[in-house]
């Protein structure tokens, strides 16, 4: 006799999955190491924190930017910014355990110690599954973590690392006037599109970011930006596991012991809050329905919310195309062409889109203000598997970035 139906050991993006399951009638516990720490890193470092200060950062430099709004004595308030941050992952927390009510939450750290047991701070509790949602860490401090919780802007900074996200908090601090040091390696970007890539660098360098390679790191007064870890060593069972200490899993995420689940970071199929909330749908499914389903990493999207212009890809990019010898067609589209690349100043934007020889979609990929909102657009045409014939037809809303991508197409 088990306490409980589902033991959830992490509390990040996994609880969509648990909202499922107490909805079902299975007796469920999520067990995270601290309450201020429900919603994991996408609620508290990742995420929603990020995109906030960035949005904000961007508004600053619009202003000053802006040739024709005058404004003086503009800056922006770090320690009001993080005031901001505190206040609304605290009310998305609350939501949390007002969305869960039913759940039992568990707090201290967690460990699975034995197949279907989760001892927390010298409590054992039993489950008949064990969903493990225990994600990643920075492997080095300081980092991007501690670059959240500064109250003054500095007037320069230093980062170091080979994760992408590095590149959104020098634009971040950039347009907060900040002094920025990127010791970075571009071979970090390879999955883009060459001449993306390219136009994504000169545009943090245009905001005065200085990038220098990593050997060239100084010993001191960095922030690490490296990639992230995963959190495994709570787990402390024989489960198959690759050589960086991911927990594999099959096409229902489920690892080499039964009824034993890894969603999210810590399986390293797609290190993505989305496909996290996804992937413990699915076991949410296949639990309570018998049955859930597997997601291709190239159909989730991807976006790297750097600004003014972002980057986003969906499918099989150009470099994964011919990696693989597969026969496409590219289009690429240039947003200075269309009346809105003007309106948002997204001239320098670009997107490439690759089909195979019948005019069926294989990917897309793209440099733009809020990307991250046009890829939605690629996603579901991706997902509906349309050709470059139905593609042509759609009828977009004008005048929009979206619309821009469909109307080179004929």
């Amino acid at each position: 006799m088990y306490d409980y139906d589902v033991i959830i050991l992490g509390g990040g993006l996994a609880y969509v999955g648990a909202e499922l399951l107490q909805k079902a009638g299975l007796k469920t516990a999520i067990v995270e190491r601290e309450q201020a720490h429900l919603g994991g890193v996408c609620l508290h470092e990742g995420c929603i924190p990020t995109k906030l200060y960035l949005f904000e950062a961007r508004k600053l430099f619009e202003l000053k930017n802006s040739p024709l709004i005058s404004v003086k004595d503009l800056s922006l308030n770090l320690k009001n910014l993080k005031e901001k941050k505190q206040r609304l992952t605290k009310t998305l927390r609350d939501q949390i355990e007002k969305l869960l009510k039913g759940v039992d939450f568990i707090y201290g750290y967690g460990e699975l110690v034995e197949p279907h047991v989760v001892e927390v701070e010298g409590r054992r509790i039993s489950g008949k599954y064990i969903i493990l949602n225990t994600g990643k860490s920075y492997p080095q401090k300081p980092n991007g973590n501690d670059l959240l919780e500064l109250e003054e802007l500095p007037g320069s900074i230093k980062l170091a690392g080979d994760d992408p996200i590095l590149l959104e908090f020098a634009c971040m601090y950039a347009l907060m006037g900040v002094s920025v040091e990127a010791y970075f390696e571009e071979k970090s970007l390879e999955f883009m599109h060459p001449s993306i890539k390219t136009r994504l660098l000169k545009s943090l360098k245009d905001l005065g970011v200085l990038f220098k390679t990593m050997p060239d790191t100084p010993p001191e007064a960095v922030y690490w930006l490296k990639k992230r870890v995963p959190n495994s060593q709570c787990i402390r069972i024989d489960l198959a596991r690759d050589e960086k200490g991911h927990i594999l899993v099959d096409r229902s995420y489920e690892t080499s012991l039964k009824d034993h689940y890894a969603v999210g970071d810590i399986n390293g199929i797609v290190e993505l809050a989305h496909a996290s909330r996804l992937q413990s749908f699915s076991v949410a499914q296949k639990l309570t329905k018998g049955q859930g389903f597997f997601t291709p990493p190239y159909k989730i999207p991807y976006v790297l919310y750097t600004q003014p212009l972002s980057y986003a890809k969906v499918g099989l990019t150009r470099k994964e195309l011919e990696e693989k010898k597969v026969e496409f067609s590219e289009r690429s589209i240039s947003l200075r062409a269309f009346a809105v690349g003007s309106i948002y100043h997204t001239e320098e934007g670009m997107a490439f889109l690759y089909f195979d020889k019948k005019g069926f979609l294989l990917g897309g990929e793209l440099l733009s203000r809020d990307a991250g909102e046009i890829i939605s657009l690629l996603t579901t045409s991706l997902f509906s598997e349309l050709n470059l014939d139905m593609l042509s037809r759609l009828c977009l809303p004008h005048p929009t970035l979206a619309e821009s991508l469909f109307l080179r197409l004929l």
